[in-house]
C-alpha cells in the first residue's frame, strides 16, 4: 500500500522521519526522503565536506578513466596499424610467390645455362622472402588479435564500428533522399530496402528512415495508380501496352485494393490478346502468369505478375502449373 506524505517545513520532516526510514511502520525498501539529524552549522559543514569529497572522488575517477581511455585508444590505433601492415605484407607475399613461380619456370626453360642458374637463385631468394613476409604478417596478426581481445580496446573498436556504420547509413539515407528528389524512385527504394533491419535503435536514423519510407510509399502508390489509370485506358484497343505498363509496377508494398485492380486489369488485357489455348496460373494474391502451349508439350510464359524469374519466353513443365485454368 502507498502512503502519500506532504511536507512543508524541516520541523514536519523531523516529526515524520521514522515513518519514511527503513524499518518504520510503513514498509518501504528505502527512505523516501533523506533523514537529517539537524540543521546547525556543524551539520551543514559536514554536508559541505562530504560533497567536496564526493566531487573530488569523481574528478579522480574521471581522470583515471581518461588515462585508461587514452591508453586504450593507443592500443586501438596499434590494432588498426597492425591490420594495415598485415594486409601490405600479405600482398607482398603474394607478389613474391608469383615471382618465385615465374623464376622457377624460367630456370626450367631458359636457353642459356647462366640464365637458368640466375633464375634458380632468384626463385630461391623470392621464395625465402615470401616466407619471411608471411612470418611477419602472422606475427602482426597475433599481436592485433591479442590487443583487440582486451576489454577496453574491444569496447573502443566496437564503438568505432558502430559510429562507422552510422556514418555509412546516414550517407545512404542522404542518397536515397536525393534519388527521391530527382525522381529516381527505384534507386531510392533499393537503398531503403537494403537499410531495413540494419538501423538499430538510433532515434534520428530511424526517424529519417521512416520519413523517407513514407515519401517512397506515397510516390510508389501514385506511380502505381497512374499506371493503372493508363492501363485501363489502353487495355481495350492496345492490350499489349497495358500489360507492359502493369508488369513494370512493383506490387510489393501497395494496398491490397490497388493490387487487386492492377491484377484484374492485367488479366483482362491478357484475355484481349486473343491467345490460343492459353492458361491462367494463379500462385497467390497478386501473383500469376498467362502461358501458351509449346510444340514440346511445355508451357511458355506470355506475361507474369509477382513471380520472380518468370520472364517472358520461359517454358515450364505442366507439373509446375497444377491448378492452372483456361484463360477464357
Amino acid at each position: 500500500m502507498t502512503h502519500r506524505i506532504v511536507l512543508t517545513s524541516l520541523r514536519e520532516l523531523e516529526a515524520v522521519r521514522d515513518l519514511v526510514a527503513d524499518g518504520g511502520p510503513i514498509p518501504v525498501r528505502r527512505a523516501l526522503v533523506p533523514v537529517i539529524g539537524g540543521t546547525g552549522a556543524a551539520e551543514r559543514g559536514a554536508l559541505a565536506e562530504a560533497a567536496r569529497q564526493a566531487v573530488s572522488e569523481l574528478d579522480q575517477l574521471l581522470a583515471s578513466d581518461g588515462e585508461r581511455r587514452a591508453e586504450a585508444e593507443r592500443g586501438a590505433g596499434r590494432v588498426r596499424e597492425a591490420a594495415s601492415e598485415t594486409e601490405s605484407l600479405r600482398r607482398t607475399a603474394r607478389e613474391l610467390g608469383e615471382a618465385a613461380q615465374r623464376a622457377a619456370a624460367l630456370a626450367e626453360s631458359a636457353l642459356e645455362r647462366s640464365a637458368r642458374r640466375r633464375a634458380e637463385r632468384l626463385a630461391a631468394t623470392t621464395g625465402r622472402l615470401r616466407n619471411q613476409a608471411e612470418a611477419h604478417a602472422e606475427a602482426l596478426e597475433r599481436e592485433a588479435r591479442a590487443l583487440a581481445g582486451r576489454d577496453d580496446i574491444a569496447r573502443l573498436l566496437a564503438e568505432e564500428r558502430r559510429r562507422g556504420k552510422e556514418v555509412e547509413m546516414r550517407g545512404e539515407l542522404t542518397l536515397a533522399g536525393r534519388h527521391l528528389d530527382g525522381g529516381r524512385y527505384d534507386e531510392a527504394r533499393r537503398i531503403l530496402s537494403s537499410l531495413d533491419g540494419r538501423l538499430g535503435s538510433e532515434p534520428d536514423l530511424r526517424e529519417g528512415y521512416e520519413s523517407l519510407r513514407r515519401r517512397e510509399r506515397a510516390v510508389h502508390l501514385r506511380s502505381a495508380e497512374d499506371s493503372l489509370r493508363e492501363a485501363r485506358r489502353l487495355h481495350r484497343r492496345e492490350p499489349a501496352r497495358a500489360i507492359d505498363l502493369i508488369e513494370a509496377v512493383e506490387l510489393a508494398g501497395l494496398p491490397e485494393e490497388v493490387v487487386r485492380h492492377l491484377y484484374g486489369c492485367w488479366l483482362t488485357a491478357c484475355r484481349r490478346l486473343g491467345l490460343l489455348a492459353a492458361i491462367h496460373y494463379r500462385a497467390g494474391f497478386g501473383r500469376g502468369a498467362v502461358l501458351i502451349p509449346t510444340a514440346d508439350e511445355r508451357w511458355e510464359v506470355v506475361s507474369a505478375l509477382g513471380l520472380a524469374r518468370w520472364e517472358r519466353g520461359r517454358t515450364l513443365s505442366p507439373r509446375a502449373l497444377r491448378g492452372a485454368r483456361p484463360l477464357g
